[in-house]
């Protein structure tokens, strides 16, 4: 089993700071930010507009999205460990200027969805299920998982295991383990999938090449991308893995 420290958190660890700095000072204040529209918090170069999504996983954890763009292909962002859903917010909101629907939330324990304990406290591919779920009810013909680290994995599980299923996986900077393992679920993974890693980031590329051998899709694709970035931040600052994820996208 893989420790939860190789799941590397987000860099900019400043973004989970301002945010719970913003919800405290909206709770001293009288507010409900789960009660007002664009009640999320990010920081103020991250702009929010609409109301935000309260939805719940089947185990009943209580989760809090935000969704951007109004087309019928919802993409599904996944966030990598200890960040909150601003860190995918300039993604989602380029998907959206290109007509897909895009979903951000924040996983159980992390932002202003619930706190969770052990065991439950590992159960984000339910809340990753869960927001295609919600993503279905509102009218998705088609919905793509893009996770980043420790999102990568639940893409993979919930990829594998979700019916109806997803019509593809983009992984990136995914860990081969992590509370149970994704290659087990990528053998048992037959829709469309992109794996992405960095070359120099630690051990990722070589999970990278191990669960792109396992999984059972024929319509697979690996691309390890020059450099030490990881998650969200391999796909920010690389056009070329921001170029594979739209390509793969178009072709799906």
């Amino acid at each position: 089993m893989l420790a939860n420290h190789r799941l590397r958190p987000v860099a900019r660890g400043a973004l989970v700071l301002l945010a719970l700095a913003g919800i405290a000072s909206s709770l001293a204040g009288g507010a409900s930010p789960a009660r007002r529209a664009t009640g999320y918090v990010c920081p103020p170069d991250v702009r929010l507009a609409g109301p935000d999504l309260h939805f719940r996983a089947a185990d009943g954890t209580r989760l809090v999205g935000h969704r951007f763009g109004r087309g019928s292909t919802t993409i599904v962002l996944a966030n990598q460990a200890e960040s909150t859903l601003c860190l995918w917010v300039s993604d989602a909101q380029r998907f959206a200027s290109r007509g897909y629907s895009a979903i951000v939330f924040d996983f159980r324990n992390t932002g202003q969805s619930q706190s969770r304990k052990a065991p439950l406290d590992k159960r984000v591919d339910a809340d990753l299920a869960a927001a295609v779920r919600l993503a279905r009810s509102q009218g998705a013909k088609k919905v793509y998982l893009i996770g980043a680290s420790m999102g990568a994995w639940a893409s993979i599980i919930v990829g594998a295991s979700l019916r109806p299923g997803v019509q593809g996986v983009v992984s990136v900077s995914a860990p081969a383990e992590w509370s149970t393992s994704a290659v087990a679920s990528a053998r048992r993974l037959t829709v469309p999938v992109l794996y992405l890693a960095s070359s120099g980031d630690g051990s990722f590329p070589t999970d990278a090449r191990k669960l792109y051998a396992a999984t059972a899709s024929r319509d697979k694709t690996l691309k390890i991308i020059p450099g030490a970035f990881h998650g969200v931040d391999l796909v920010e600052v690389s056009a070329a893995a921001r170029g594979a994820v739209d390509a793969f996208l178009r072709r799906h």
